[in-house]
């Protein structure tokens, strides 16, 4: 496993390399307002402009190129606006954004973790209801909780989530008069019970609508198994139903049911941006939608790679959890 491991840790550079480039290419290519623009706003002369680009570097080239003679590499590497970027992220200097001259590095620590709260919280919502409700399908096949658990996957996977958050402004303030908070951020060692009045709701809308791949997934894994000549072996030995299913059955149903886990994880990963949208929170996807509108390319393309990054340590995670619950499973 340790093999298989640092090889895929291997390829982890070259990856995230090559989602640094593509999405520096494509920040620089696609239309619309250019950042210097952005900032100067309405208004603003051709010269403020040009004085605007020089100071943010954008006159350069955008990728290295000859500076003529016998220019050592490292050179013309500095001439580049990626090679800067690259060459400072690899340093650990995320740069500073475009609006302010805030380091991006201060910025990510501060705002890091309202996302990592809505991401886990929704995640763990995830799993327990997709989970949980994809269980109780399967061994109650064709009845009541079964129906029930397939149409409660249909409506959470129909229903926009932009839509149901909405509702939770709507809702409350015209029934009940209950304004459910609405930006920044409390951290929940400082004040538990606004931490979890902002985050709760969200995290539950969230949750619950990346839970029907889930749960459909985990039904049909389960009725497989459950079809098993060890599982019925298993009852006529007179074992406890849920010793059954839970450590036959549901073992056996891991490996496809981690793979779904891991792709729901993506998936609240970036829907968490919704939530922080719709409600104001002060996380990382609020700062990357308000950076993507004002073109504050340094800012967008750090979280760019940064995304990249965890959704390769989750895709890695997942596969090395393969071996865990499933003994047959070997790493080459």
């Amino acid at each position: 496993m340790l093999r298989y491991t640092l090889r895929r840790l291997a390829w982890l550079p070259l990856i995230l390399f090559g989602v640094s480039m593509i999405a520096f290419i494509v920040l620089r290519t696609l239309p619309g307002q250019d950042p210097a623009s952005a900032i100067a706003g309405q208004g603003a002369t051709t010269e403020q402009i040009d004085r605007i680009n020089r100071e943010l570097g954008l006159k350069e080239p955008i990728f290295p190129v000859s500076l003529g003679g016998s220019a050592p590499f490292i050179e013309t590497h500095r001439n580049s606006q990626y090679g800067k970027w690259i060459g400072e992220l690899v340093r650990g200097d995320f740069g500073r954004t475009f609006n302010g001259k805030q380091p991006i590095r201060e910025q990510f620590v501060r705002k890091a973790p309202a996302s990592l709260q809505i991401v886990f919280m929704s995640f763990c919502v995830s799993i327990v209801v997709g989970v949980s409700f994809g269980i109780v399908s399967a061994v109650y096949r064709n009845g009541a909780m079964d129906y029930g658990a397939r149409l409660f996957a249909v409506l959470s996977s129909s229903i926009p989530e932009f839509f149901l958050l909405a509702l939770l402004i709507i809702i409350p303030a015209y029934l009940w008069n209950y304004s459910q908070p609405v930006g920044g951020y409390v951290p929940i060692y400082e004040d538990p019970l606004r931490n979890l009045r902002l985050f709760a709701p969200p995290a539950l809308i969230i949750g619950v609508g990346g839970s029907a791949g889930l749960l459909r997934l985990t039904r049909t894994t389960m009725l497989e198994v459950l079809r098993s000549d060890y599982i019925r072996t298993a009852n006529a030995k007179g074992l406890y139903k849920s010793t059954v299913i839970l450590r036959h059955g549901l073992r056996n149903s891991a490996t496809p049911i981690l793979t779904a886990i891991g792709s729901a994880f993506v998936a609240i990963f970036g829907g968490s941006i919704i939530a922080e949208r719709v409600l104001s929170i002060d996380g990382l996807g609020l700062w990357f939608f308000s950076s993507a509108l004002i073109r504050d390319l340094p800012v967008v393309q750090f979280l760019t790679v940064y995304t990249a990054f965890v959704v390769v340590i989750v895709n890695l995670i997942v596969d090395l959890s393969y071996g865990w619950f499933d003994p047959r499973v070997r790493y080459n």
